[in-house]
């Protein structure tokens, strides 16, 4: 598998940030086993990372990280901005967005509009809540087409999150976070150029025409 770069979306610089729920350009890097593992390792750094960039930019600094599994939690959005893989390296992009009540309750601190932001308390600006989930299954005779597939599923203004069940060199499962119910992002997936089908026990997503 050779390496390989997607850039999805490029975001402001940190310095350019008002609001510290919303990290951009978090570094996320990891080596594993296999790309599926070093992917979940660095996305749990970049968790880290991200949460100790809002501690900083509210002040809050001082207090234990919390651990892995209260973080993810935490985290109401996780956007990929640039990525590269290989079979057992992950390194990227992340933006990272956390719940402001999470945080609130577990800072014991609240937070206020950054000038300029309006009242009625900070905007969350990623729209990513998903409404329902998919589990589904893909197969691709190379790596540049499971990455192209990939690629329009992110691109479906239906997708809100992508996590990767398994991967192997033929096929691929995944958990789709959904912001329509399943039946009508898969007919709004067309529009990226994929092909999904449900036999009645299984979704299988496929490359179609366009894209």
């Amino acid at each position: 598998m050779a390496a390989t770069v997607l850039v999805l979306l490029f975001c402001a610089p940190l310095a350019a940030q008002d609001n510290p729920l919303v990290q951009r350009g978090v570094p996320a890097e990891a080596t594993a086993e296999n790309a599926v593992l070093a992917r979940d390792r660095a996305h749990a750094s970049a968790r880290r990372i991200a949460w100790q960039r809002l501690l900083e930019q509210t002040g809050a600094t001082g207090g234990p990280t919390p651990p892995d599994s209260q973080l993810e939690n935490m985290v109401a959005a996780l956007i990929v901005e640039e990525e590269r893989t290989t079979p057992t390296r992950y390194s990227g992009r992340l933006t990272v967005q956390f719940n402001p009540g999470l945080v609130a309750s577990t800072t014991g601190r609240s937070f206020t509009p950054p000038p300029g932001a309006g009242g009625g308390g900070l905007a969350l600006n990623i729209p990513m809540a998903a409404q329902s989930f998919m589990e589904a299954s893909s197969q691709h005779s190379s790596l540049g087409e499971w990455l192209e597939l990939r690629r329009r599923l992110r691109a479906s203004g239906s997708v809100a999150s992508m996590e990767i069940i398994s991967l192997s060199m033929e096929a691929a499962r995944f958990r789709l976070g959904l912001r329509q119910p399943a039946a009508e992002a898969a007919t709004a997936m067309s529009g990226v150029g994929l092909v999904v089908t449900n036999n009645g026990a299984n979704w299988q997503v496929a490359l179609g025409a366009g894209g």
